[in-house]
C-alpha cells in the first residue's frame, strides 16, 4: 500500500448508480470539510477495491440490489460493500445505497412493497440512533426527502435499527461501527423534487406542487440536520484517514529499529480522546503469547510525572510549599557541598529543586534502579546522614531518583498516607487509570504481565530479570501501566495546554503547564536523528523539548533492570506517542521520537497556531518579495525602520543570490500555511520556501508594537536555523545570511 500522509485530503469514493441521482448538496458539504470527492458512475466501472480511500458513499436510484442484467455494475460496488464491512470503513449508503449494504449483510429487500414514501418525512433516531455520532444529527426526529418503493423488510443480524418513520421502520442502520444505511436522503433539498415525474407522482394520487410546498416549509430544519449528518460522517472520514497514516508511521518506525534488543515491543499513537493506533511485536513473557494492547509493563521514571502532579495539587490546596526547605517536611534532611578550603558547607534544598532536578544531588541511577524497593526506614537513615552535592541547589541539572524520592516523603508527611495512596485516590481512579499500579501483586493471576528481561549478546539470547522491589522509591519508578491508561494520563496532561483542560477539579491547568516547562536547562549534546532542539529542560516531573519544527514537546522516559519506556507528546494538538520494551538494552525513547517525528511532519504540526495575525500576514508579504525580488522598501508599513539599516538592502539581495546560486530559483508558490516550519512565540514564525535544487528557510521575528512590525529577517540554506547576529554568520553555521 502506498504510504499516506496526514496533511493530504480523505478521499471517498462516491457510487453513482443512476446520472440523474448524483451527490448533490453532500459533495459540497464533503468538499467543505476537506475530504476530497471521487464520483465513479457504475456504468462506467467501478474500483475493484477501497484501497487509497478512506469513506464510501452509495448513492441511490431506481433498482434492485441485485438486478445485475440492468445494472452489471452491482457486482462490483456489492464487492466494495463487502470489503468497507470488513474494514468497518466509514460508508453511508443512501436509498439504493442502504439496500445493497442490508442486501450484501444478509437481510432481505423487496420490490415494491410497503408504503411509497414520497418527499418531506419525519425520521425518528431510535435509543440507538440517538446514541450514534451520525443519527444524532437528527436529535429526537427531523424532516427527510424519502422516494422510495422497495422496502428493507428485514436487517441483517450484525446491523443496529438507528432510526425509523411512522410508515417505515428500517430506515437506518449501522453495521459495525461505521458502515450506516439510510433509506432517506440527507443530500436531497426541497428544490430538487422539481425534477420528479408530476406524471407519475399523480398516478400514485400525489401532487408535486404540494409535496414541493412541504418540503420547502421544513427546509431550514431538514438542510441543518442533513447539514450535522454530513458533517459527523466527514468527521469519521478524517479520523480513519488520519488513523491509517498514524499506522504507518508507527510501522515505520519500527521497521527502522534494531527490535532484536528486547523480546516484546508495545507501542502507541495517541491524542487527547486516547490511543489511535497501536503495533506489538514479540512475546512479553517468552512463553508463546503474543504481545498485546493491553500488556502491562513497567514504566519505571514515568511514574515521576505522578508524584509531581501529586505535589503541585497539595500546593494548590496550600499544603505543600514548594518554595520550602526539604527539611521542614523531612526532619533531619541534610545536604553538604565542600568548599574551597576543603570544609563541608550545609545547604538548603528546597521541594521545587528536587522536583525540577537541580537539587545539586548527583546522578544516581545505576544506585537508584536497586534501591526501588529500599524502606522508608533506610532512606530516612541517609537523609540524617546527609548527602553530599555536586553542585550549589539551584545552579544545574542533575538527575537524582533519590532526590525525587524526598518529595514523596514531603507528601507523606503533609497528607498523613502513603504517597502511592495519594497518586491512586487524586488521579489513577478518577481518570480511570484501571491497569495503572505500582507492584506486580496488585494484578490479579494471569494478568498480561510483560516480565522484564536483560541481553548482553546484542539480542541472541535473553535472561529473566526479576521485578526489582516497590518501596521508599516506589513514587520515582515503581509503576506498572498500560499503553491505553498512559494515553489518557497523557491526554489529561496535554489537556493543560487546551481550551477546555479535562478535569480541573484534579490538577489545574497552569500546574499542568508547570510540570510541562523547563525549570531547569539541559544541556543539548548533538542533535538527535529525530529532533532538532532549540531548547531543552526539566520541569516538574517532565521533560521539556523546544523543537524547531514542531515547537513543544512534552517527554519522560523510564528505564530499570529488564524494562525499557518513553512517552512524548506535542504540546498544542496533544498527538502523542508511548513506548515500551521488557529489555533495557532496547532505547524505546528513540522509536517513539522517530514514530512521533513521522506523524508531526506528516501532518503538517508546529506551533504556528499561536502566532499573531500580523506576523503570519508579514510573512506571506516577505514570503512574496523572496519570490519575486520585490523591494522590502515596499513593505514600509510592516516592516520596523532598523530593518533595512542594520543590513541595507542592496546587501540583502546580494547575499540572497549567492544563496539562489546554490538552492536555484524558487518553486512555484504554495500557500504559506503548509510550508511552516515553527513558531518559537506569537511574535516569530519560521518557514520553507522550495527552490529548483534544494530550499530556503526564513525566519522574521517581530516587534511588541500597534502594529506589530517585522524588526529582523533572517534567510538561511536549507533548513538550518538562521542564528545571526550584526549581519555575520554564526561560527560553525555554514550558508546562513542575515537578510
Amino acid at each position: 500500500m502506498t504510504p499516506r500522509d496526514i496533511a493530504a485530503s480523505p478521499r471517498v469514493l462516491v457510487v453513482i448508480n443512476s446520472p440523474s441521482s448524483g451527490p448533490r448538496r453532500l459533495a459540497d458539504w464533503l468538499s467543505g470539510a476537506g475530504i476530497e470527492i471521487v464520483p465513479a458512475l457504475g456504468s462506467d466501472g467501478l474500483p475493484e477495491t477501497l484501497d487509497g480511500f478512506d469513506g464510501l458513499v452509495l448513492l441511490g436510484g431506481g433498482l434492485m440490489p441485485d438486478d445485475y442484467e440492468q445494472a452489471p455494475w452491482l457486482r462490483a460496488e456489492r464487492d466494495l460493500v463487502v470489503q468497507a464491512i470488513a474494514q468497518d470503513l466509514p460508508t453511508l449508503g443512501i436509498c439504493l445505497g442502504a439496500q445493497v449494504i442490508a442486501d450484501v449483510a444478509g437481510g432481505e429487500v423487496r420490490a415494491s412493497y410497503g408504503p411509497k414514501e414520497r418527499g418531506s418525512t419525519v425520521i425518528r433516531p431510535s435509543d440507538a440512533g440517538r446514541r450514534d455520532p451520525l443519527l444524532s444529527a437528527l436529535g429526537t426526529g427531523a424532516p427527510m426527502i424519502e422516494n422510495h418503493e422497495d422496502m428493507i423488510t428485514r436487517l441483517p443480524e450484525s446491523a443496529t435499527l438507528l432510526g425509523s418513520s411512522d410508515a417505515v421502520r428500517n430506515q437506518a442502520f449501522v453495521i459495525g461501527a461505521h458502515v450506516r444505511g439510510v433509506q432517506f436522503h440527507p443530500e436531497a433539498a426541497a428544490a430538487d423534487l422539481e425534477r420528479w415525474d408530476d406524471a407519475a407522482l399523480r398516478g400514485e394520487g400525489r401532487d408535486l406542487g404540494e409535496l414541493i410546498a412541504a418540503a420547502e416549509s421544513v427546509h431550514a430544519e431538514n438542510t441543518e440536520a442533513s447539514r450535522r449528518l454530513v458533517a459527523a460522517f466527514a468527521d469519521e472520514v478524517r479520523a480513519r484517514a488520519r488513523d491509517a497514516s498514524v499506522g504507518e508511521a508507527l510501522d515505520g518506525a519500527l521497521g527502522d529499529a534494531d527490535t532484536r534488543l528486547a523480546p516484546a515491543i508495545l507501542i502507541a499513537a495517541f491524542d487527547r480522546a486516547g490511543v489511535i493506533s497501536w503495533r506489538a511485536l514479540g512475546e512479553p513473557r517468552l512463553d508463546g503469547a503474543p504481545t498485546g494492547r493491553g500488556t502491562v509493563f513497567r514504566i519505571a521514571s514515568m511514574s515521576k510525572s505522578f508524584l509531581a502532579a501529586t505535589a503541585l495539587a497539595l500546593a494548590e490546596e496550600g499544603r505543600l510549599d514548594l518554595g520550602a526547605s526539604i527539611a521542614d517536611y523531612v526532619p533531619g534532611a541534610r545536604f553538604t557541598i565542600r568548599g574551597p578550603d576543603g570544609r563541608d558547607a550545609e545547604h538548603r534544598v528546597t521541594v521545587a529543586e528536587l522536583l525540577a532536578n537541580r537539587s545539586g544531588m548527583p546522578e544516581d541511577n545505576a544506585w537508584g534502579d536497586r534501591r526501588i524497593g529500599a524502606s522508608r526506614e533506610e532512606i530516612a537513615e541517609l537523609a540524617r546522614s546527609g548527602f553530599a552535592l555536586t553542585a550549589l541547589p539551584g545552579e544545574k541539572y542533575q538527575y537524582s531518583n533519590l532526590g525525587m524520592s524526598l518529595v514523596g516523603r514531603a507528601v507523606e508527611a503533609v497528607t498523613g498516607r502513603s504517597v502511592e495512596e495519594q497518586v491512586r485516590t487524586r488521579f489513577i481512579e478518577p481518570l480511570g487509570l484501571s491497569r495503572t499500579r505500582y507492584t506486580a501483586d496488585e494484578f490479579a493471576a494471569g494478568s498480561d504481565l510483560a516480565h522484564g528481561f536483560r541481553t548482553f549478546d546484542g539480542g541472541q539470547s535473553f535472561t529473566h530479570e526479576p521485578y526489582v522491589g516497590s518501596g521508599a522509591l516506589a513514587c520515582i519508578g515503581s509503576l506498572f501501566s498500560t499503553v491505553d491508561d498512559i494515553a489518557a494520563w497523557a491526554g489529561f496532561l496535554a489537556s493543560g495546554f487546551a481550551d477546555a483542560p479535562v478535569r480541573p477539579e484534579l490538577l489545574s491547568a497552569r500546574s499542568r503547564r508547570e510540570m510541562q516547562r523547563a525549570h531547569t536547562a539541559i544541556p543539548i549534546d548533538e542533535p538527535g536523528p529525530y529532533r532538532e532542539l532549540d531548547a531543552l529542560g526539566y520541569g516538574f516531573g517532565m521533560v521539556a523539548e523546544h523543537d524547531r519544527r514542531f515547537g513543544r514537546i512534552s517527554q519522560h522516559s523510564g528505564g530499570l533492570p529488564g524494562f525499557s519506556s518513553h512517552m512524548r507528546w506535542h504540546a498544542r494538538t496533544g498527538i502523542g506517542v508511548v513506548a515500551f520494551a521488557d529489555s533495557d538494552a532496547f532505547r524505546t525513547e528513540l522509536l517513539a521520537q522517530d514514530a512521533l517525528a513521522r506523524i508531526l511532519s506528516t501532518a503538517g504540526a508546529s506551533d504556528a497556531a499561536a502566532t499573531w495575525p500580523a506576523t503570519f500576514a508579514a510573512a506571506e508579504r516577505i514570503d512574496d518579495a523572496l519570490r519575486t525580488g520585490a523591494s522590502l522598501a515596499a513593505l514600509d508599513d510592516v516592516i520596523a525602520t532598523n530593518l533595512l539599516l542594520d543590513v541595507p538592502e542592496d546587501v540583502r539581495r546580494s547575499r540572497l543570490a549567492e544563496l539562489s546560486e546554490t538552492a536555484g530559483s524558487p518553486a512555484a508558490p504554495t500557500p504559506l500555511a503548509g510550508r511552516i516550519l515553527s513558531s518559537q512565540d506569537p511574535a516569530h514564525l519560521r518557514w520553507r520556501i522550495a527552490c529548483e535544487r534544494g530550499s530556503l528557510t526564513c525566519e522574521i521575528r517581530l516587534v511588541g508594537l500597534e502594529p506589530p512590525l517585522v524588526q529582523s529577517l533572517e534567510v538561511s540554506l536549507g533548513s538550518g536555523s538562521a542564528t545571526v547576529l550584526d549581519g555575520t554568520s554564526a561560527a560553525g553555521e555554514e550558508g546562513v545570511q542575515q537578510q
